[in-house]
């Protein structure tokens, strides 16, 4: 999904998540009735979601130190033991670039590239089917944001299915099969990334095109 800021990207994720409920109108997946609240409670042996939010610092629980925020989705699930939780933080702090000695303390101390990242992991620690992901690259440098992307287009190989809400058209045309183009909550325009992106059918969407940086070709 893209658009300016006040496009609806954010509220249109909180309607999949179940955190703001549609007031008209009706959400599908793969063609039946979705109801993200009915959904939970079908699938309390798997979880089936789990978000990024925009304001990762916010987001995170300021008492609680990075080992135990990456552990504390399985504890809820009960998966493991503490020794195996432990070790599985310390393996997603790897994978998503939060440095170790960093676990012991708490977000108020972190940059909001690192909260961002912590975030991160701590959304996939459950192995979501579907990661929704609320502008990720925000707040973080081209090196990490090159790293996060790459991340990012290993899991679609995994099977992860992803919702991401972003400004960055580049990082929209790397890693998105699907794009939405949203104006002050309305849907221009939607249908396969490379093509809309090669040849936009909106001046809005042309618009953004040429305000952001100059994509390549191919």
């Amino acid at each position: 999904m893209i658009g300016t800021s006040g496009a609806g990207k954010t509220t249109l994720l909180n309607l999949v998540l179940g955190l703001v409920e549609p007031s008209t109108g009706r959400m599908s997946f793969q063609g039946a009735p979705w109801s993200p609240l009915r959904e939970r409670e079908r699938r309390l042996r798997r979880p089936f979601m789990q978000a990024v939010f925009q304001d990762a610092q916010a987001s995170l629980p300021p008492h609680r130190t990075g080992w135990q925020i990456l552990q504390e989705p399985l504890e809820v699930w009960k998966r493991g033991t503490a020794q195996t939780r432990r070790e599985a933080a310390a393996r997603m702090a790897a994978k998503v670039k939060f440095p170790e000695a960093a676990l012991a303390q708490l977000p108020g101390t972190w940059s909001g590239g690192l909260a961002q990242r912590l975030a991160l992991g701590r959304a996939l620690m459950l192995e979501p089917a579907l990661l929704l992901l609320d502008e990720p690259f925000s707040a973080l440098d081209p090196t990490l944001g090159g790293h996060l992307l790459t991340l990012l287009l290993a899991l679609k190989e995994e099977g992860i299915a992803l919702l991401l809400a972003s400004h960055d058209l580049e990082v929209v045309r790397r890693l998105c099969d699907q794009l939405l183009v949203l104006r002050d909550g309305l849907a221009l325009c939607q249908g396969p990334a490379g093509q809309l992106l090669s040849d936009p059918p909106h001046p809005h969407l042309r618009e953004l095109l040429e305000a952001g940086p100059r994509l390549p070709v191919g």
